[in-house]
């Protein structure tokens, strides 16, 4: 078979195509590319993933017309109807009880609309096969596809930080009359990045949205004034607005509140898949390492209930909410951060 050589028109596409990488594409993206090569901003999409598959200018070269050995036997216009519902309206369907049937009555319902013969149920069983093992070798191929799921990649700091409460192992007392007010909430959030704490918070009240606006004030504003009120030293400059928010799926980080104020600096939200703490790994080991240190503090409850009978917490506490506070960031929190 004579080799396929690619023109200036394909050298051409593919000198825009290379730079937009193999990140999802926009609307905005496609249509300046379009601009650019003097086709509609649809083709781009077209071209893209044929240029994806076998990123050469020689893949974008258009294909001979005309049935070939062993091509597919649908009518063209049906092809195209097929392949724009599997790549194009298949990812945008999140909920599909019975996804063979649905495509079916989708591309039935395109078919009826150009009149063609659609294909039959079996067909198109087959090409969402050939489909999703395209799609498989496609992914496999991209760039950080060797990462295991549940392992976060950030390339700078605030790319990506992550949030967990957790309540503490350690009985405090009241300012004023020194007795017992019960064990507080401890909210930490974590670059993902250099694996700083870049914000603390400790309250009484289970955490809700109040308390995680609190606590990315802190993240997000210097810490000057805040650890002058504490009466600490320390140097701790990490501050600004995250990228991504890592969380798990509690209600305060699903509030209103919290996603129409991301909505408005741009900050975007993840989820944690339910059932696998695993994906919050960074977040929740640093807890452990700090709940380890609180062990050594007067009032401690101990990560069991064994034997507390025998060391009350109650009679050993000493510390007050702003005491806490001001060992948290001394202690483990600077010891992390340096």
């Amino acid at each position: 078979m004579a080799m396929r050589i690619a023109t200036k028109r394909e050298l051409a596409i593919a000198r825009v195509l290379r730079p937009l990488g193999t990140a999802p594409l926009t609307r905005k993206q496609a249509e300046n590319a379009g601009k650019l090569l003097g086709i509609h901003w649809a083709t781009v999409y077209h071209l893209r993933r044929r240029f994806l598959a076998d990123p050469v200018a020689s893949a974008l070269i258009p294909y001979d017309r005309g049935p070939r050995v062993g091509k597919r036997r649908l009518a063209v216009t049906v092809e195209e109807i097929v392949s724009e519902v599997l790549t194009e309206w298949l990812p945008r369907q999140r909920h599909l009880a019975h996804p063979l049937f649905e495509l079916d009555v989708e591309i039935r319902k395109r078919c009826a609309g150009a009149s063609v013969r659609p294909p039959s149920r079996s067909t198109i069983s087959r090409r969402w096969d050939a489909h999703r093992k395209e799609e498989a070798l496609r992914l496999a191929t991209l760039p950080g596809s060797e990462i295991p799921p549940g392992h976060l990649v950030a390339r700078c700091p605030m790319d990506i930080v992550q949030i967990d409460h957790t309540l503490a192992d350690l009985m405090l007392v009241d300012d004023a009359s020194r007795r017992p007010i019960g064990r507080p909430w401890l909210s930490i959030a974590l670059d993902v990045s250099t694996r700083c704490v870049v914000g603390v918070y400790v309250g009484m009240d289970r955490p809700n949205a109040a308390t995680v606006g609190l606590l990315l004030t802190r993240v997000v504003l210097p810490k000057d004034g805040w650890l002058a009120s504490l009466d600490v030293s320390v140097d701790w400059p990490m501050h600004g607005i995250p990228q991504l928010l890592h969380l798990d799926n509690a209600a305060e980080f699903k509030s209103r509140a919290l996603r129409s104020g991301c909505r408005e600096y741009g900050v975007e939200l993840m989820y944690r898949p339910a059932g696998r703490p695993y994906f919050g790994g960074h977040i929740e080991r640093l807890m452990r390492t700090i709940m380890e240190r609180v062990h050594s503090l007067p009032g401690s409850t101990g990560s069991s209930p064994k034997g507390r009978k025998a060391r009350p917490p109650e009679k050993e506490a000493s510390l007050t909410i702003r005491e806490f506070e001001r060992w948290l960031v001394q202690h483990p929190v600077n010891r992390l951060n340096n």
